[in-house]
């Protein structure tokens, strides 16, 4: 058994340990928050500057005998959509095409970047 001192002692020692964990804990918290608030500020950033640079606007495009898909995805395509398969996704979407197949005399809607 333990006498009075001792418990006393094992107490402050048990103190003294979760005081020390409850700093630590403090420190590991106060980094993460200021690695996730420069995260986000340079998320927020990066999105202003973006939206700033260049617009994306709609037009339609007259499909001629010989065109393919590709062709005119190709003749409009800028880095700006990430990849060439990205951005030919989108034109299939936007136009509700299930394959690649278009049929001359038809329109399709093609997105295309401008810079300010």
């Amino acid at each position: 058994m333990r006498t009075r001192r001792a418990k006393a002692v094992y107490v402050k020692e048990k103190r003294i340990n979760l005081t020390e964990f409850q700093k630590r804990v403090a420190i590991i918290a106060c980094v993460l928050t200021a690695i996730l608030s420069l995260i986000l500020v340079f998320n927020v950033t990066t999105s202003a500057h973006n939206t700033y640079d260049t617009e994306t606007v709609y037009t339609n495009h007259y499909i001629n005998d010989g065109d393919t898909l590709w062709d005119i995805a190709n003749d409009n395509y800028s880095p700006e959509y990430g990849s060439f398969k990205e951005y030919l996704s989108e034109i299939r979407s936007l136009n509700h095409l299930t394959s690649d197949v278009i049929h001359a005399g038809e329109y399709l809607v093609i997105p295309t970047t401008i810079s300010r």
